[in-house]
């Protein structure tokens, strides 16, 4: 059975976790946590919550930095290839992104759909009849709009 003194701490750090947007909080958090959980009685239930999460998160803390002792952390240099990234991962990105983006209007849609395509101004032109200059202007304000929907949506998520 657990305290309610431990399930009070183990919620607020779960909160906390929910917060948390950095790796080191992270694995102190989730250490903390293990703590917690591992003597979920409480061995003093008379110790408030607050106490316990500082006591867990102490500890947590004391593990890490011995976990560095241990293993120290290397910086990489510049010439350490850092792994690889299938260029088709962006590219399919991109078209899920233009398949599914409410914001784009139909026009802005089919003109990004196509740029992402391959297509260019010249070869937009010809199909449609109009003029480059025409179709480098509609092509200029589809990206605007486009960038502009994206980092509209980038800085929401």
């Amino acid at each position: 059975m657990i305290s309610q003194s431990v399930q009070a701490a183990v919620i607020a750090l779960q909160q906390r976790a929910l917060a948390a947007r950095d790796l080191y909080e992270l694995d102190r958090i989730e250490r903390a946590l293990d703590e917690l959980l591992r003597t979920p009685d409480g061995q003093a239930t008379s110790t408030p919550p607050a106490a316990r999460i500082r006591s867990a998160l102490g500890h947590a803390y004391e593990a890490i930095e011995r976990r560095r002792e241990i293993a120290p952390s290397t910086v990489l240099d510049d010439h350490t290839d850092l792994g690889f990234e299938d260029q088709n991962y962006r590219f399919a990105e991109v078209h899920l992104w233009l398949q599914t983006e409410p914001a784009l209007t139909a026009s802005d849609r089919t003109m990004l759909r196509d740029l992402a395509d391959g297509e260019d101004a010249a070869s937009l032109a010809d199909r449609h009849g109009l003029p480059v200059a025409r179709v480098r202007e509609r092509i200029s304000r589809a990206r605007r709009h486009g960038r502009q929907i994206w980092h509209e949506t980038a800085l929401a998520a």
